[in-house]
């Protein structure tokens, strides 16, 4: 947390209060925090954190199906189990589907096909990555939408 020496720029994962220390913007100085990543030259940290999963869904996606996460994924959309009452479970799964379905809104990653629809995808980096750059600047455009409102 602080300076990077190596090239005087801010390193990825320092908090907006310690962002706002390092620029000496104190209280009667207001700053958005859009204003204040755009001088820092930086992303949120909810956004690095969407890229960041997707990166390695890809990576998953694209090893073998015997391995132990894809046979876990593979278990999770096979199981039949009955729903429970109250507040339903935030997985991972359904993280990624909410990503998706809000950037793409005719893909989703619900059942076995769609499964295997993102894996016959990720087999092809290049489409990976494309699918990878939307979604991030789907939640780039997201966040920017929540400081604006925070901010007023």
């Amino acid at each position: 947390m602080g300076i990077d020496i190596n090239g005087g720029k801010l390193t990825r994962h320092i908090p907006q209060k310690t962002l706002l220390n390092i620029l000496d913007i104190h209280y009667p100085t207001l700053i958005s925090n859009k204003s204040l990543y755009k001088i820092c030259n930086e992303t949120p940290l909810s956004v690095q954190i969407v890229e960041s999963c997707w990166r390695l869904f890809g990576h998953i996606l694209r090893r073998d199906n015997d391995i132990p996460t894809n046979r876990a994924m593979q278990a999770y959309f096979n199981t039949l189990t009955t729903k429970f009452r109250g507040r339903p479970s935030t997985t991972l799964t359904i993280i990624l589907n909410k990503e998706l379905s809000q950037a793409f809104p005719q893909m989703k990653l619900k059942t076995t096909k769609d499964l295997q629809n993102l894996h016959s995808l990720a087999q092809d980096r290049g489409n990976w990555k494309s699918l990878t750059g939307h979604i991030t600047e789907f939640a780039r455009a997201s966040s920017s939408d929540e400081f604006d409102a925070g901010s007023r």
